[in-house]
């Protein structure tokens, strides 16, 4: 299996070059969503590789509205594209630029918004010869990829080791947190942890930089386990960007050939994994849970809903309904699988963490703690 990954520096290239990667990824950071590199570094760094024999391949990966796209177009500009085999796209707008304005092979991005079949062929009707690659995206389970790669007759790429993203926004929504005279919002880059309001789970990686704010799955995308199944791919990338150590390019090698096993490289893995709709696909389970009635408001003594518990200490109510709970109030909370509880209010405060007696409908009580309890459990006066 022929692997691909993004180098960062010298160091990197020779590393891949010595375990064998026919092609690698160069990311400027005017151009790249978590590129590092200056322009010349950029140049620089693909003319040594293809000195070393190797592919250089431009990423190109930033989305961009028309104001953006100029500063981009002139960062691009100042790339030797003389040095890179292709150049690696996301954004239509750049695809039409590069199309139109260069002769390079492209690698088309397609992670996002591209999982029906009829939009990639169409995508590669638009390409024509000039297509090199589809970058399929990895919420398509591994028969679907099989089924698209047969019928679009294309090569194609796959993620099959590296960081999820969950969520981008270009607003920066880490820095706007700071107050107006914090050092850390002159940053080039800041780092976070986020959680779900809606969920228990928490621990997030988050990453603010110059293209906007990402937010990454707690667990990274491995399927070093099942690269038998993945033989069609024209080439896996793995990516140890972020926080990963790239010296575990060589055993990624190692298990692509054969010589290492999959469970030895998971052990040395550094991270929780998963392995993400390989299998299948259900997100669409979600919509069931949307039409859960035992989610659904109901008006008769209706009260509001868990936003916040914490086992042992409390429980924050967001009251939603036209009542207010006061102590002494006998309170069912149905959770979202139809656990029906029961508890008195015998503590009540407000979110200043002060004694009241009673919380009014659109505010936020916080009440003693009940077992069983959860964040979107339904809150109803008992009667």
């Amino acid at each position: 299996m022929n692997l691909i990954t993004y180098v960062q520096n010298m160091r990197e290239l020779g590393q891949a070059k010595e375990v064998g990667l026919k092609e690698v990824i160069i990311c400027p950071k005017e151009l790249s969503r978590f590129g590092e590199l200056s322009v010349q570094e950029t140049n620089q760094l693909a003319i040594e590789a293809k000195a070393l024999g190797m592919s250089p391949v431009l990423e190109w990966d930033i989305l961009m509205t028309e104001n953006e796209m100029r500063p981009a177009l002139e960062a691009f500009k100042q790339v030797n594209l003389d040095a890179f085999d292709s150049v690696r796209v996301q954004d239509p707008g750049a695809v039409e630029w590069v199309l139109e304005h260069t002769d390079k092979k492209i690698q088309l991005i397609v992670e996002t918004g591209n999982h029906n079949l009829e939009s990639l062929i169409a995508w590669k009707k638009c390409l024509g010869e000039r297509l090199e690659r589809l970058v399929l995206s990895i919420e398509l389970p591994l028969e679907k990829c099989k089924a698209y790669k047969e019928a679009l007759g294309a090569p194609v790429e796959f993620l099959i080791l590296g960081r999820i993203l969950l969520f981008y926004t270009p607003r920066n929504l880490l820095s706007s947190l700071l107050p107006e005279d914090d050092q850390l919002r002159a940053r080039p880059q800041l780092s976070a942890v986020g959680e779900s309001e809606e969920s228990p789970h928490k621990g997030f990686p988050a990453l603010e930089n110059r293209h906007g704010t990402f937010m990454f799955h707690i667990k990274h995308q491995f399927l070093m386990e099942h690269l038998a199944e993945l033989d069609f791919l024209d080439r896996a990338r793995v990516d140890f960007r972020f926080d990963s150590s790239f010296e575990l390019l060589a055993k990624a090698n190692e298990v692509a050939r054969g010589t290492l096993s999959p469970k030895a490289f998971k052990e040395l893995y550094p991270f929780d994994v998963i392995k993400g709709f390989y299998k299948v696909n259900k997100t669409d389970v979600l919509f069931k849970k949307l039409k859960n009635r035992r989610l659904q408001r109901k008006d008769d003594n209706y009260i509001g809903e868990a936003l916040e518990v914490k086992k042992g200490g409390h429980l924050v109510i967001r009251i939603k309904g036209r009542r207010g709970i006061e102590k002494g109030d006998r309170l069912l909370f149905i959770t979202p699988e139809g656990k029906e509880l029961r508890a008195p209010v015998v503590e009540l405060k407000d979110v200043e963490l002060r004694d009241i007696e009673n919380a009014p409908p659109e505010s936020l009580a916080i009440m003693n703690y009940l077992g069983g309890v959860w964040v979107k459990s339904q809150v109803y006066k008992d009667s």
